[in-house]
């Protein structure tokens, strides 16, 4: 064979090909790497967090009564400014004074007025502090001396919403909690909330990580009897979305909706048992100062 000029070019190109295809090799294990995603709460000491968070609940009861079917509805509306002081924080939480500044409440509907008000004095004002760990569930630590059982719930039953470890992107983790239905707060008395969350993109300088939410609510008809004799079965859908700030430690916004269909049956009258549909939005939006 008589070599070419064009011998030496060819062999050059192999060699550019072999090359790219090494590196091509390699891409996906340095994506992965390069996409993995720490998130955790974890706000400086010093930090103000100022909330504002909105809930509309509505529901609609159903029973039969004399082969006639009696519905009663009830909506409640409430609009929550709190603000919340970073004490200090280390490797197993942050701790924070949170203070609700003003509630306002409105109930329409069957028996919905009644409670709203004391429930709004209950909580308006109210300061308690609060260990977060990092993944974002909440013990209480400290509370205002007359904080109600129903706040002091709210306080300390924030689950944890964070992967334990860093997630790739577009990557899921899952998490399931208790919901407690009645004052028996114990998991025999309450409604399993099973979600799994998902890191959809990050922001371009990648400070913000936004984070999609879908999940189920169920409570078996066989699981304990309330304390006043009820029997309660509940299944029922969460969806929703929510944003943090990876470098200022804490959550930015949220919005949900929950969604459940119950059936709620006095052991002493089976025959009187209510259906009952809930809907619950809520949506939170947060700023961070300094």
């Amino acid at each position: 064979m008589i070599p070419t000029r064009s011998e030496p070019a060819r062999r050059r190109l192999g060699r550019a090909l072999t090359i790219a295809a090494a590196l091509a090799a390699c891409t996906p294990a340095v994506a992965r790497a390069q996409t993995n995603v720490v998130l955790r709460i974890q706000p400086h000491p010093g930090d103000t967090m100022y909330t504002t968070f909105v809930q509309d609940v509505e529901m609609i009861g159903t029973r039969n009564v004399h082969s006639v079917d009696t519905t009663m509805t009830s909506r409640m509306n409430i609009l929550i400014l709190s603000h919340s002081l970073v004490q200090a924080n280390d490797a197993h939480g942050t701790t924070v004074l949170a203070i609700t500044d003003s509630v306002a409440m409105t109930g329409h509907g069957t028996g919905a007025g009644a409670p709203t008000e004391a429930l709004r004095r209950a909580m308006q004002g109210r300061q308690a502090r609060l260990q977060i760990a990092p993944d974002g569930s909440a013990t209480m630590l400290a509370a205002s001396d007359d904080v109600s059982p129903e706040v002091e719930a709210v306080y300390s039953g924030m689950p944890a919403t964070l992967p334990e470890k860093s997630v790739a992107l577009h990557g899921t983790w899952e998490r399931s909690t208790f919901i407690p239905i009645s004052q028996q707060s114990d998991s025999t008395h309450a409604a399993t909330l099973h979600t799994i969350y998902r890191l959809d993109s990050l922001s371009s300088d990648g400070a913000l990580a936004y984070i999609s939410i879908r999940g189920t609510i169920s409570r078996d008809s066989a699981a304990s009897l309330l304390s006043d004799g009820l029997r309660v079965s509940s299944a029922g859908t969460v969806v929703g979305r929510m944003s943090m700030n990876r470098r200022r430690g804490w959550w930015v916004e949220s919005e949900l909706t929950i969604s459940i269909k119950s059936v709620v049956t006095p052991t002493a009258d089976p025959s009187a048992a209510m259906r009952v549909q809930t809907r619950i939005t809520q949506s939170m939006r947060t700023t961070i100062s300094p």
